[in-house]
């Protein structure tokens, strides 16, 4: 009878997990941020479903009927900070990642239409109506600090960046509605 050696293919088996793991190790260290973005779009199109959560936002706070033409001119950079998540079909805003109460800034002058708690998953939240477009800032520190119906000038501290609602981090969400439609944030600011 042939002698069988059932150490050795255990032996290969084990080396070529540890090759797996190197080439996954390797692979998460040069992707970093990259990574995290792609994994997080992924679970947030799963647990929402593309657009599902911007667009009832926006028709709660907003209002249904508002319509809106001009030109979208926002003046100011919302915050301070980096970009963790681009604007793309299933995440129609830019989420900017920063230090937890950092001003958070009306673009241009506007009305609030909205300034308080979201149950839609944004946290502390403010909308605000431009005229011609509407901007939203989720994931606020605590309470804004304007209140429904103030006007604002551009500049003005509207909140703090937060960790509120559904969020993995400190970071500021925010969106631009023109009429119905949002639009990439990163082709409108100065």
């Amino acid at each position: 009878m042939p002698e069988t050696h059932r150490g050795q293919g255990l032996l290969e088996y084990a080396l070529l997990l540890a090759l797996i793991a190197i080439v996954v190790i390797g692979a998460l260290f040069l992707l970093g941020r990259n990574l995290y973005t792609v994994f997080y779009g992924i679970a947030e199109a799963l647990q929402f479903g593309c657009g599902q959560v911007s667009q009832t936002t926006f028709r709660s706070y907003a209002g249904e009927g508002i319509e809106h033409s001009g030109p979208i001119s926002p003046d100011y950079y919302p915050t301070v900070g980096s970009v963790s998540q681009s604007f793309w079909f299933c995440h129609k805003a830019v989420d900017v990642a920063g230090d937890e109460g950092t001003p958070v800034k009306a673009v241009a002058d506007g009305v609030v239409r909205f300034a308080g708690w979201s149950d839609m998953g944004y946290g502390y939240l403010v909308v605000i109506d431009h005229g011609s477009y509407q901007t939203l800032y989720g994931h606020l520190q605590h309470t804004p600090s304007v209140s429904t119906g103030q006007s604002v000038t551009g500049g003005t501290v509207v909140g703090l960046l937060g960790n509120t609602g559904f969020s993995t981090g400190p970071h500021l969400h925010f969106e631009i509605r023109l009429g119905r439609e949002l639009v990439d944030p990163t082709l409108y600011l100065p």
